[in-house]
């Protein structure tokens, strides 16, 4: 018979197997626990030190400001026109002013036509002209005959027209006023023959030249424009109209506002250059699609060469920054654009160093800069520091302040220096 191999039961396995280990177990974790508890150091206690963020400010004090509305444009001249040909003919001659860039005053002869046909148009006019007036004498001559022999004859009735031949006197007057119209006609044809410059100007474009033959009322001379006035068309938003008092004009011919100054600067050569102006109109609409408003600044003699300015003409085309010069504040606060918040409030530093959120409303906001006319008082702390999150009444310190920490550690320090005088 084969032995039996012996197998414990439950509890001699728990006896003897189970509960070694756990208490094994037990005591290795205490000695763990002891051995850490000794071996454990009290940390050193500090005194705790409340975080404040630091802030900028800057102390405002009152001061006069003047609202500049900022804009751009292009320099457009007052008046442009497209000389065409009046009456039809070859080029004889051309002036050494119309070329692209020239400069003509007004009635200069800037082309001449061939004027042969005009003169001889002429010379015909004015022969029918004089036969029609001798025509006319005649029959006047014989209308007055006419009512001497009636009064001769002693005929107590009163005469015809057709006795008096006047018909045949107002037919003759017709042709006599048809003829002196042709002759005005035939030297009006003759002085176009010169071609004038309407005004002061300078060519922009030339489109003839000698011995090409002109169509009337077709053929392009050349394309010019004034010297006298420079316009730039320049918009400006809806909310800065009421900085500027904008001229206005109304359907009875009245106007109101005035004409605001705008100082006009291009660039030429890398160096900006200046010129002064003033807003003569404004547009009667405003633009659906940029929603803006067109002002038309005027700048006077823009081609002049002032004497000490040494500065090139404004020249038609030119690309200009403009600044137009708006309603003056009195008492009015200048801040960085920065120190305003976006919901158009400012942080205000007390005395006590505790922010107070005052909501304001602009005079005028820029880029760089906000003006503020109601809202602050001289002598206040405007912070200028960006701050994630904010509540009336929460300290803050100013970059000003001696620092808190560095306070505290001098303080440790003089603390833990041994007493030199109660050593000795």
């Amino acid at each position: 018979m084969e032995e039996k191999e012996y197998r414990p039961n439950f509890p001699q396995w728990l006896l003897f197997h189970v509960l070694p280990a756990g208490l094994i177990i037990l005591f290795g974790g205490a000695a763990i626990i002891g051995l850490a508890l000794f071996l454990k150091q009290t940390p050193e206690s500090k005194p705790s030190i409340k975080v404040v963020p630091t802030v900028e400010v800057i102390e405002v004090q009152p001061e006069i400001t003047q609202a500049i509305v900022r804009s751009q444009g292009i320099v457009e001249a007052r008046t442009q026109t497209t000389l065409l040909a009046e009456v039809s003919g070859r080029i004889e001659s051309i002036s050494p002013a119309l070329y692209a860039g020239g400069y003509f005053a007004k009635d200069d002869i800037l082309a001449r036509i061939d004027d042969t046909d005009y003169v001889a148009n002429l010379a015909a006019a004015r022969s029918r002209q004089a036969e029609a007036h001798l025509a006319y004498e005649q029959e006047l001559a014989a209308s007055e005959q006419a009512m001497e022999d009636w009064k001769k004859i002693g005929n107590a009735q009163a005469p015809s027209d057709l006795v008096l031949r006047k018909p045949q006197l107002a037919r003759a007057l017709a042709t006599l006023e048809a003829a002196t119209a042709s002759v005005v006609a035939a030297e009006r044809d003759l002085a176009r023959t010169a071609v004038k410059a309407p005004y002061d100007g300078r060519v922009q474009a030339k489109f003839i030249d000698i011995g090409q033959f002109l169509n009337a009322r077709t053929s392009q001379i050349a394309s010019i424009y004034s010297v006298d006035t420079a316009e730039v068309r320049l918009g400006i938003s809806l909310d800065d109209t009421r900085l500027v008092p904008l001229p206005e004009t109304y359907v009875d011919g009245t106007t109101s506002g005035s004409k605001p100054k705008v100082t006009l600067t291009a660039t030429y050569g890398g160096k900006d250059y200046q010129w002064q102006g003033i807003i003569d109109r404004s547009e009667g609409a405003v633009d659906p699609k940029t929603r803006l408003l067109y002002l038309v600044a005027q700048v006077k003699n823009p081609y002049a060469n002032r004497e000490g300015e040494n500065r090139p003409p404004l020249k038609v085309g030119s690309f200009v920054r403009a600044e137009i010069l708006g309603e003056t504040a009195v008492d009015s606060f200048k801040l960085p654009r920065r120190a305003l918040r976006e919901d158009d409030s400012l942080y205000i530093v007390t005395d006590d160093r505790t922010l107070e959120i005052r909501k304001i409303t602009p005079f005028q906001k820029t880029r760089e800069n906000v003006i503020v006319r109601e809202g602050l008082k001289a002598g206040e702390r405007v912070c200028l520091t960006p701050l994630q999150y904010v509540v009336n009444g929460m300290e803050v310190r100013l970059t000003t302040d001696p620092d808190e920490t560095e306070s505290a550690e001098d303080e440790e320090q003089q603390d833990g220096e041994p007493d030199d005088t109660a050593s000795l």
